[in-house]
């Protein structure tokens, strides 16, 4: 489902749109409930005045496709993240330092932490 226009990604172009993916209407109102929607709750199109999402932004405000969790590189193509992640990720030198130690990612590491997701030891 396209975010931006509240239609099935089958109408139109949208590859430069944030999209959803929903459940079959036979599991939606379930898959609703989950997300802490009433079962039968609409997304309805994006308002055109509405402010793009920073969601898929870097700091300086440029639209990105994504970011490595490992060494938070933004990426602006999929070609960019297929070279990143290409070769056992040999680009990302923070991956390579740690990728024989007992840990995540480091970013998705301060993401929780920040988000207050983790059990930190008083």
């Amino acid at each position: 489902m396209c975010m931006d226009h509240g239609v099935p990604m089958e109408e139109g172009d949208h590859s430069a749109c944030s999209i959803e993916l929903i459940s079959c209407p036979e599991h939606r109102d379930e898959q609703m409930r989950a997300m802490g929607y009433e079962p039968g709750y609409t997304i309805g199109p994006r308002p055109e005045d509405a402010e793009q999402s920073s969601m898929f932004t870097d700091e300086k405000g440029n639209r990105t496709v994504g970011f490595c969790l490992w060494c938070n590189c933004d990426f602006y193509s999929a070609e960019e993240v297929k070279a990143h992640n290409s070769n056992g990720m040999a680009a990302c030198q923070v991956f390579q330092e740690l990728k024989d130690e007992d840990c995540g990612p480091p970013v998705l590491y301060h993401m929780f932490k920040d988000a207050g997701l983790l059990d930190e030891p008083e």
